[in-house]
């Protein structure tokens, strides 16, 4: 990969309204300003995922339920459901996930 050094400034005028605009979508598409301005006038793809976060923290609760109850089994507290089917599924989101989140980083290089 190679990394061109960015020596050139440009700088247009915008209207505050305009402005608050392309911060907001900048800070959507977790980009910082100059990138997002960058991928915009040069029609490359910006990724939004709506609510990754939430979605990621829910995934991680599940995550986190489930290996309470695999403790609880192996502590002989509760019968041991069988949650192979659920475990197997959150593991392929989440690889799913990281090769979404892997992508996105390789194309914005």
């Amino acid at each position: 990969m190679v990394i061109e050094n960015k020596t050139i400034k440009i700088s247009f005028r915008v209207s505050e309204k305009e402005h608050l605009k392309i911060l907001n979508k900048s800070k959507k598409a977790n980009m910082r300003l100059s990138e997002y301005l960058r991928y915009s006038s040069l029609n490359k793809n910006i990724n939004i995922i709506e609510d990754f976060k939430d979605f990621s923290k829910e995934l991680k609760g599940i995550g986190r339920n489930l290996n309470q109850l695999n403790i609880l089994c192996h502590q002989g507290k509760i019968t041991c459901p069988d949650i192979s089917m659920t475990q197997k599924k959150v593991e392929e989101i989440w690889e799913l996930l990281n090769l979404l989140t892997d992508q996105i980083k390789k194309s914005r290089g």
